[in-house]
């Protein structure tokens, strides 16, 4: 409610200008607020354009510290960009990814609902993001030479190069936190109300799956595929995303990994 009444009521700054940015965008355009929105901000102009959407992007370092910074970007580089709003005198600052989907969908119909972690993989259809994310942990541990390669692919789909980089990094990482018993979650994963998409929380809902993880918290929302797809857009990888970005190769492989997981 605090960040709905600030997008409602005070001039905002947007952080960032990825996937996490323009569905943030999106969402305030569609509500009407986009009058509240100042400009964007990134830490560096290179690479970066002028203006977005008529809103003017300007490097962080020279926006005033006393603005209200939405910052929409994904957790792998929420630290750095913390620590380098702090030391430029940023107070009031609130991270809006966790919340995205409650802005978006409404709040959840159910909270900390425990299940099954086999039962919801089975129940998962339409989109194919969740064999690529198998893949590529089959790949950290040399089960297949392509996973890898795949899932940064599919990451480049909506993210820079860089990022999708990073957010290779980062789910190795949690690899190995998983292989060592580490498990724990930060937040729910967030399901739809028929169990069948995973709107946020996959990477950790397919290590639990592949680790032999029983159990799984999760909070469920009210959304169907249609709502999903138009929320997430490339995100969701369907039959359309995977015939536009993939070899005939690659989608043999996935489809085949859809099949195996199904079992």
């Amino acid at each position: 409610m605090k960040i709905k009444n600030t997008i409602e009521k005070e001039k905002i700054v947007i952080y960032g200008t990825g996937s996490v940015s323009k569905r943030f965008s999106k969402l305030i355009k569609e509500n009407g607020y986009w009058g509240n929105v100042s400009n964007y901000a990134v830490s560096s102009l290179e690479h970066h354009a002028n203006f977005i959407d008529g809103k003017a992007v300007k490097e962080i370092k020279d926006i005033s510290n006393d603005n209200i910074v939405m910052l929409a970007v994904h957790n792998i580089f929420l630290n750095e960009i913390l620590e380098n709003l702090s030391n430029l005198g940023f107070e009031n600052v609130i991270w809006i990814y966790p919340y995205l989907f409650d802005l978006s969908f409404g709040m959840p119909i159910q909270n900390n609902i425990v299940l099954d972690v086999k039962n919801i993989v089975n129940r998962l259809n339409g989109i194919y993001s969740y064999a690529i994310y198998h893949l590529a942990i089959e790949n950290e541990y040399s089960k297949n030479v392509v996973g890898g390669s795949i899932y940064r692919k599919f990451m480049r789909i909506f993210c820079s190069e860089e990022a999708a980089n990073k957010r290779w990094s980062d789910f190795v990482e949690r690899m190995h936190k998983y292989e060592n018993g580490d498990v724990q979650q930060n937040y729910n994963i967030k399901l739809s109300n028929e169990y069948d998409i995973v709107l946020d929380g996959l990477h950790r809902l397919m290590l639990a799956h592949y680790f032999n993880v029983d159990k799984i918290v999760a909070d469920i929302y009210s959304c169907d595929m249609n709502k999903y797809i138009d929320y997430a857009e490339n995100m969701a990888l369907t039959d359309k995303q995977l015939n536009k970005y993939f070899s005939h190769d690659e989608i043999d492989l996935i489809k085949e990994t859809v099949l195996k997981l199904s079992i």
